[in-house]
């Protein structure tokens, strides 16, 4: 009996460690990492924008292998967001002159001084603006184009519902409609007030002068304090990155191609043609991610032309449907071209946002074809923290530092996964020593008494 228990722990002492021989550290399952510098050691929660050093190196179509780990070795809660985009509206003063109802539909330009910039000096028409149903808005210096306008009025403004007609005009005589129905209300009872002074535009409009004519007589006069014009700021040019790909030319069904090789797994939403000279063709982009894969059409019926150097005489980056990483990127012309031209995909860097759990230091671990970032539910913490901070509260930022390697290549050549393998064998070995335990002892079991 004793003899057959220590053969099964001698075999379980050799077989167990087979079964845990697959675990390896971090370290040994990604390529390359990049030490982080935060911004604040006690903030909680970060925010790291991805270089193009970590797209690079980049295994995973949907960046899984992309991932956080603490000065414990471990990965921490992380996920990947979109570019920040701050697409607040900026919001500005417009001068505005009171007119009375049956004077907004008229000649305006008789009434008006207008200086050479074409500012409004002032509206030569008496009226107050406790009177005034209409209003003459100056929109000449605003700076892009305009989404909707947003009205403010007295505190003791009597409770109101009024609808307003927008008009534009750049000269004070041709009006044209831009918002034909806009609702204006300030709605009171008892303590609870509801109010909506915002008239949106049914398309961004350009225009140097507006118009607010209201549509229902029997209201009561708008008592207007101000009128703020509202815009959207510009995407900043320094948000874009680019990857210029120079051609390997092909021949497919008789056609000319060009295909090009992505190095990374950049989240590409723009393609644009760089072409040596003066050039006007019309094109098919097409994407895959490896070279047995089907081909997938990005953008059909491209146009994309240059005439010279100004920017102005050139066709626009062309907007693909959706986020492509695939690595493989082919353009195919409907005529035959001069020369082929250069391939620029656009793209603006992701952020990997992550609760810093554990201790520093902290770094960015990329390039693995064996590991993968968990899932963690970091939305649900930014909203606490947004909740108990304000609205604008946003996680401290963190820069990656110099790449320094770990697996390096390695990393991405897949491995067979034999720790299931492993622990059945022991599994099976263990019900083997008990089955041979078993039958060591019934055969040491005496025979029956006669």
């Amino acid at each position: 009996m004793i003899r057959c228990i220590t053969r099964c722990a001698a075999a379980f002492a050799v077989l167990v460690p087979l079964a845990t021989a697959g675990a390896q550290p971090l370290d040994a399952d990604y390529g390359w990492q990049w030490p982080l510098s935060l911004s604040s050691g006690d903030a909680g929660a970060y925010r790291v924008e991805l270089t193009p050093g970590i797209y690079a190196a980049a295994w995973s179509p949907t960046l899984a292998d992309v991932v956080v780990v603490n000065g414990d070795g471990h990965a921490v809660p992380a996920t990947l967001v979109p570019a920040a985009v701050d697409d607040r509206p900026l919001l500005h003063e417009l001068p505005w002159f009171p007119l009375p109802a049956d004077r907004a539909q008229r000649d305006i330009a008789a009434i008006s001084e207008i200086a050479s910039d074409g500012r409004l000096r002032r509206v030569q028409l008496r009226v107050t603006p406790d009177a005034a149903t209409a209003w003459l808005l100056d929109a000449s210096q605003s700076d892009g184009p305009l989404h909707a306008l947003r009205l403010s009025w007295a505190d003791d403004q009597v409770p109101f519902e009024q609808v307003f007609r927008v008009d534009a005009s750049d000269d004070l005589r041709q009006w044209t409609a831009v918002q034909p129905e806009g609702r204006v209300f300030d709605l009171r009872r008892d303590d609870a007030r509801l109010v909506q002074g915002r008239i949106a535009f049914v398309a961004p409009m350009r225009s140097r002068y507006l118009r607010l004519v209201p549509l229902r007589a029997t209201m009561p006069a708008l008592q207007l304090t101000g009128v703020q014009a509202e815009t959207r700021p510009p995407l900043a040019a320094a948000s874009w990155q680019w990857r210029r790909l120079e051609p390997v030319q092909v021949r497919r069904d008789g056609r000319d191609g060009y295909e090009y090789r992505l190095d990374g797994r950049y989240p590409v939403t723009r393609a644009d043609l760089a072409t040596a000279g003066h050039a006007g063709s019309r094109w098919t982009l097409s994407v895959r991610d490896h070279d047995d894969a089907p081909w997938r059409v990005a953008a059909a019926d491209w146009v994309a032309f240059r005439l010279g150097g100004d920017p102005a005489t050139r066709s626009s980056p062309r907007e693909l449907p959706t986020v492509m990483r695939d690595r493989i990127w082919r353009l195919e012309p409907q005529a035959p071209v001069a020369a082929p031209p250069a391939l620029l995909l656009g793209y603006r860097p992701e952020a990997l946002v992550f609760v810093a759990e554990g201790s520093a230091p902290f770094a960015v671990y990329a390039g693995s074809a064996r590991a993968a970032r968990a899932a963690a539910p970091v939305g649900q913490v930014l909203e606490v923290l947004r909740r108990r901070h304000g609205a604008g509260w946003q996680p401290a930022t963190a820069v990656p530092g110099a790449r320094v390697d770990l697996a390096g290549e390695a990393a991405l050549r897949p491995v067979r996964d034999w720790t299931t393998w492993v622990l059945w064998a022991v599994l099976l070995a263990g019900v083997a020593v008990v089955a041979g335990f078993a039958v060591s002892l019934l055969r040491r079991r005496p025979a029956p008494s006669q």
